[in-house]
């Protein structure tokens, strides 16, 4: 599971070279596991989030790719 949520954060950063920083946050619906994602331009550093869809309570997962130096 790690291995995809890298290679999702990958793929989704890799290519990225906007001018400000966007918020992805990849929704998961827990009963049939689909996803769907929502894009928002928020201030601060790019970030990928990985979160229960709604009406679930639980909390989102960052993960966000790490730059490497």
């Amino acid at each position: 599971m790690r291995c995809v949520r890298l290679a999702l954060a990958a793929a989704i950063l890799g290519p990225a070279t906007a001018a400000q920083a966007t918020t992805f946050i990849i929704y998961i619906e827990p009963m049939t596991l689909d996803r769907y994602l929502r894009v928002i331009d928020t201030p601060g550093p790019d970030r990928v989030l990985m979160c229960m869809a709604p009406p679930a309570v639980g909390g989102c997962t960052d993960v966000t790719a790490k730059a490497l130096h």
